[in-house]
């Protein structure tokens, strides 16, 4: 039987798998060696541990993203739930499911499939809804988009995020183009789909969430050029003036030169994603900041780095 960290409590023997994430050698108080801090971690959370003995081989042995097989005991520290650790070796050939190590969407993967091929379906624009039936049809992406998280940390930092940030955003864009008609509202609603589209190769899943290669050397924004460019390039007669705009809404989308965007937006659709993505992305940090706070009846939520701030639970 999996044990996950959600089920620890203190005074239960603990022999199980989990994700290292933090490692830390620090001082004994009494300046007389050292022990090993450490913060395990599975899909459902993550717990503090430490290790007394044995503390430099341990360390050597073993580094922070490696899975390991815990042994020990949970007791009770400050008030938290600690992991008192005879034992810390590292799973060398154990083949890593993603989905036991980091959390998963909470959209049902059948309802964001329909919902993203119903997004199509509805395009009027011939050129457009060509391209996103192109796209959809390659089962390799596809696989990797239900799978891609939106971000390393802050939000949409989840198995599925990707799929989960887009469609967020597209419904948004339905919406809002339907308060304002002079919005492209397929446009919008495409470049909403395909924003992030360089997401799907920026990262690996494994333990947790990291970069591939070129994610870490290119980044999603230039990833997401060159892959949408392949797929358009498929299409003979794609308008070129069309294929420049959905460019131009991938390169522009993060806003602001000191967001790292390569070009500020310069049509209303392109402003107006950059807007959508930041607000789709501040909602799912507020909402997480609230769900992960420390315990359920406190008022105030851990710091949260991707706001820059508290967030106010009740």
């Amino acid at each position: 039987m999996e044990t996950f960290i959600e089920q620890l409590r203190p005074g239960q023997a603990v022999n199980g798998t989990f994700a290292l994430r933090v490692k830390k050698l620090l001082p004994l108080r009494s300046g007389a060696g050292h022990y090993l801090a450490v913060v395990l971690g599975d899909r459902t959370g993550q717990m503090e541990g430490r290790v007394w003995e044995s503390v430099s081989e341990i360390d050597h042995s073993c580094r922070v993203g490696d899975i390991v097989n815990i042994q020990g005991q949970v007791v009770e520290y400050n008030g938290k739930a600690q992991i008192q650790i005879s034992s810390m070796s590292v799973c060398r050939d154990y083949e890593a499911d993603p989905g036991r190590f980091i959390p998963s969407s909470k959209i049902d993967p059948d309802t964001a499939r329909e919902q993203l091929f119903s997004i199509v379906k509805a395009l009027h624009d011939p050129h457009l809804k060509n391209l996103l039936s192109l796209i959809l049809a390659d089962n390799d992406f596809l696989n990797a988009l239900f799978k891609s998280p939106a971000a390393k940390h802050n939000h949409h930092a989840v198995i599925g995020g990707l799929l989960e940030h887009s469609l967020g955003i597209a419904n948004a864009a339905v919406g809002l183009a339907a308060v304002y008609p002079q919005i492209d509202r397929d446009l919008l609603v495409t470049g909403a789909l395909l924003h992030d589209i360089g997401k799907v190769e920026e990262y690996r899943l494994n333990s947790h969430i990291d970069f591939t290669d070129e994610g870490r050397l290119l980044g999603h924004i230039i990833l997401g050029v060159r892959l949408l460019d392949s797929y358009i390039d498929q299409l003979p007669g794609f308008p070129e003036e069309l294929r420049t705009k959905l460019l131009h809404m991938i390169v522009s989308h993060h806003g602001q030169y000191e967001l790292q965007s390569p070009k500020r937006p310069k049509f209303l659709e392109a402003a107006v994603l950059h807007h959508l993505d930041m607000i789709d992305a501040a909602i799912d940090m507020f909402n997480s900041a609230v769900e992960n706070r420390a315990a359920g009846d406190d008022h105030w939520s851990r710091w949260v780095k991707g706001l820059d701030r508290f967030v106010f639970c009740k």
